[in-house]
């Protein structure tokens, strides 16, 4: 792709087709063609329900919409203004990139930013509340609960590894493809959240591959066999790769993975949503 294809995608990612620049109180934002500037500032402005909040972002409830602030201190931001615009857009731009070849996300509403003498140092990004959804960890343990069969789970198994496919297909790799970050209503349609971490227009490569099987692998095997999980991996590996070979290292990372995760819980306590998969005992 050359340097001027590029800045044509990032152009049409920051304002895709059926959204319009505007002016919004103390800055500019992306939206919706059908939404007025008001109704977003007054979205911003109501009270909501604060679902996660770290030191730089906070993720809150209002009505269908949830609202993923970002702030960067501004001192900070001042001496790297387009890396610091560049970070506060991304989730944005990578949802608009997975939407441009038909993959399922939250629908977006607005990106917002506000600035100060040019440089951004607080924004909003404002999508779908998925409230018809459930994480596929969730889902798959309610099925299981309610007495699937080994080919309902394999069904399953197939039709996301089939989502999963996609995005490799467009070249779009999430840094962070555990079950919590997929969603589903039937087991056969899925919307992939949490875009910061989605790199977009960019090569798959066995690393990428690796990673991302064993956040899956992670997620399911303890509710599924490798009777399931592996041909599941199977259908995400090119011919090149030898499922004989790749498996023991899927497991060992895995291994590795969890060792790691419950290291941290033991240091910093547990959080409030565990995977509900890591009740049951190995599953068909």
């Amino acid at each position: 792709m050359t340097q001027s294809e590029r800045k044509r995608l990032e152009d049409r990612l920051m304002c895709p087709p059926g959204f319009t620049y505007t002016k919004i109180k103390g800055g500019a934002a992306c939206v919706r063609q059908d939404v007025l500037p008001e109704q977003i500032e007054l979205l911003l402005s109501k009270d909501a329900e604060i679902l996660k909040e770290t030191r730089k972002t906070q993720v809150r409830s209002v009505g269908n919409w949830i609202i993923k602030e970002r702030r960067s201190p501004f001192y900070r931001s001042a001496g790297m203004p387009a890396q610091n615009r560049e970070k506060h857009s991304r989730p944005w731009r990578a949802g608009n990139y997975l939407r441009m070849y038909g993959i399922n996300i939250p629908e977006p509403l607005a990106y917002v930013e506000r600035k100060f003498t040019g440089i951004v140092f607080k924004s909003w990004h404002i999508f779908q509340n998925l409230t018809f959804c459930r994480d596929v960890e969730s889902y798959l343990s309610e099925i299981i609960i309610g007495g699937a069969t080994g080919t309902v789970l394999s069904c399953f198994l197939r039709h996301l590894a089939e989502a999963v496919n996609e995005l490799e297909a467009v070249n779009a790799f999430h840094g962070d493809l555990s079950g919590k970050n997929i969603y589903t209503s039937d087991g056969e349609r899925f919307y992939f959240i949490d875009l910061d971490a989605v790199e977009y227009n960019v090569e798959y490569d066995s690393k990428k591959r690796m990673k991302n099987h064993v956040q899956l692998y992670d997620s399911f095997c303890d509710a599924l066999s490798d009777s399931l999980l592996v041909p599941f991996l199977g259908e995400l590996l090119p011919e090149s790769e030898d499922l004989r070979v790749w498996m023991p290292a899927v497991r060992k990372a895995q291994k590795q993975r969890r060792a790691k995760v419950e290291e941290d819980w033991a240091k910093h306590g547990r959080p409030e949503h565990i995977n509900p998969l890591r009740a049951f005992q190995t599953h068909c």
